[in-house]
């Protein structure tokens, strides 16, 4: 049986009682940004600590929602990192901002603090974070940084929903925070995503961006430029049943990950991403790289695994290496080294809520079996 790299899970209680919800939702005739769609906010900020949630239809516009309500726009620049979904940068330039890439740790794979300092200058107006595969950044530094520079700091926890930084909810560490809810995630919504702020007027302002710049329904006064970015009933009511076993989830997933890296410790040429003891990883994905030295190349070995029935996948390719961005900016290969060979020689294994631990020493049992060790 093939084993795929990552899927939902609905258990049949699940399924009945969205069934359920879905008649209620469908009788009351509010199909979007009501009922289900307000309870999945409370449910969210309450979970994470923070003071205001704000529903959005996928992470995305979540965090375009708070580009807008920071004011960041043209002559602006604000720092992502190249080891990320191109969303992360994509979202600056829909401000007409610039987005400008920083190169990642080789432990951790997320963005260098050093690099993010070798970037900055007058026009810097702000800094993203990813927590890369759900593993906390080091937020501590970048709070200094952003403070010391007088810069937004903004976390893109789209794999993020339940890690821990030092005790604390990622999505609640800097200006503002966004998950996703998308298929792969370890809480979905089936797309869908969130908005985690302290800071009560960008709350506010991100209230209205979402629903075409105002703040209700029928009459209500446009207020600011806004977008049709609100989340519907439905996928909040998926969303309710999911929360309710996310920590279960996340649990499980550890532990998960805690065989494969017992598993993989045995083999010399897989890199382990480096999770620091202080933190909780969501493990939203099982990230390794694959050294030089391995017996198969990593696109070979990840071939090699298909044939096999044993899905994985490439995270991310560096984003300045993308051929818009290429042509963009006029990024070339050698710039940022680190991300560079995370794109060329990661490789993220099966991980999902209910992946059997025989599955996993299945799939490790085959990386052997097709590299011949």
């Amino acid at each position: 049986m093939a084993i795929p790299f990552a899927k939902p899970f609905f258990s049949q209680e699940d399924i009945e009682e969205i069934t359920s919800y879905l008649k209620e939702i469908l009788d009351s005739g509010w199909l979007t940004n009501y009922k289900f769609v307000q309870e999945f906010e409370e449910k969210i900020a309450k979970y994470v600590g923070a003071k205001h949630a704000i529903a959005t239809n996928s992470c995305t516009a979540a965090l375009h929602s708070i580009m807008l309500a920071l004011g960041i726009g043209r002559g602006d620049e604000v720092i992502v990192p190249t080891n990320s979904f191109v969303a992360t940068a994509n979202i600056v330039l829909y401000t007409d901002a610039k987005p400008v890439f920083a190169d990642a740790d080789s432990e951790t794979f997320n963005i260098s603090p050093e690099s993010v300092r070798n970037k900055i200058n007058r026009k810097t107006k702000g800094v993203i974070v990813v927590h890369v595969g759900g593993n906390p950044v080091e937020m501590d530094e970048f709070s200094e940084i952003a403070e010391e520079n007088d810069l937004f700091l903004i976390e893109d926890a789209a794999h993020a929903l339940g890690s821990l930084y030092k005790g604390r909810h990622c999505g609640t560490l800097g200006d503002a925070g966004a998950f996703s809810f998308y298929p792969t995630k370890i809480l979905t919504t089936g797309e869908g995503g969130m908005v985690t702020t302290n800071d009560d007027e960008l709350a506010e302002k991100i209230k209205a961006i979402r629903n075409h710049g105002r703040y209700g329904i029928g009459a209500e006064p446009v207020v600011a430029k806004g977008y049709n970015y609100r989340m519907t009933e439905i996928s909040a009511a998926m969303g309710l049943v999911q929360m309710r076993k996310l920590e279960a989830f996340i649990s499980y997933r550890n532990k998960v990950a805690e065989l494969y890296n017992k598993l993989f410790e045995k083999i010399s040429w897989i890199v382990l991403q480096k999770v620091e003891k202080k933190n909780r990883s969501t493990y939203y994905a099982y990230i390794t790289m694959i050294k030089n030295s391995a017996p198969l190349p990593r696109d070979r070995l990840a071939e090699e695994l298909r044939r096999e029935g044993v899905g994985t996948s490439i995270i991310y390719h560096p984003i300045h290496l993308q051929p818009f961005y290429e042509k963009k900016f006029g990024y070339k290969k050698g710039r940022l080294p680190v991300s560079e060979a995370i794109g060329e020689r990661s490789l993220s294994f099966p991980m999902y809520n209910n992946i059997p631990l025989e599955t996993v020493e299945e799939v490790v049992n085959t990386v052997k079996k097709v590299a011949k060790t």
